[in-house]
């Protein structure tokens, strides 16, 4: 399963002057990618894919403003926005009255306040700093400590939110198989005056008649 380390950095964070320029490079990217995919859209009925984008901007300065593993990563988030406004305007073509209106094409980031998550696959971090611990991505100051186990660290991301960004750590952790005792079950009941009626088999409590014991959690308890 996939779990999330998050780390606030707030406008006083040593931090986050760069993340805000990186963010920012990122919203340009996003933009330029994305009116191309408009324009072929709109003018010629036709629908630019990752490959098409990659093509055309791997020599572009927004491009190459950033490492180019993360450029990528951007290209694909545009890239997933319009398959997905493409899948819901089919959807509304079969069934309009499904939708409240017709599916808008992806829109463009505010020029200047605008800015975009930037995504740091673990190719794009320092592999050395990470065997110690710390969080390095390519070609920035940032240096972050963090307590997952680097084998399980899969992408790192910068995220904007309104006032603040957050930096995610995204890892894989294995599901804990656990096997279920068959002969042990609990069912709870919400009540009216009580909060809930719990009764369960076993589970090594002396039953008061049979093999059933059941609880009332009183509301006056909490």
């Amino acid at each position: 399963m996939k779990l999330v380390e998050r780390h606030i950095i707030q406008a006083t964070h040593r931090f986050y002057a760069e993340i805000d320029r990186l963010c920012f490079l990122s919203k340009n990217l996003y933009n330029y990618a994305n009116y191309l995919v408009r324009q072929s859209f709109i003018f010629e009925k036709k629908n630019l894919s990752y490959y098409d984008l990659q093509k055309t901007l791997s020599t572009q300065v927004d491009y190459k403003a950033m490492p180019a593993k993360v450029s990528q990563q951007i290209l694909m988030i545009i890239d997933r926005n319009w398959k997905s406004f493409l899948a819901a305007n089919e959807v509304y073509k079969q069934h309009p009255s499904k939708f409240n209106a017709r599916p808008r094409l992806p829109r463009y980031k505010n020029k200047i306040t605008g800015r975009n998550i930037v995504v740091y696959t673990k190719q794009a971090i320092s592999k050395r700093e990470l065997k110690q611990g710390i969080i390095n991505l390519s070609k920035t100051g940032i240096y972050l400590k963090t307590l997952v186990p680097s084998s399980q660290i899969k992408q790192v991301r910068l995220v904007p939110r309104l006032n603040h960004y957050v930096i995610e750590v995204v890892y894989e952790k294995c599901e804990k198989q656990y096997e279920l005792e068959k002969n042990r079950c609990a069912s709870v009941d919400i009540g009216l005056n009580n909060l809930a009626t719990l009764t369960f088999k076993g589970a090594g409590i002396k039953p008061k008649s049979d093999q059933w014991q059941t609880i009332k959690i009183y509301k006056s308890i909490l």
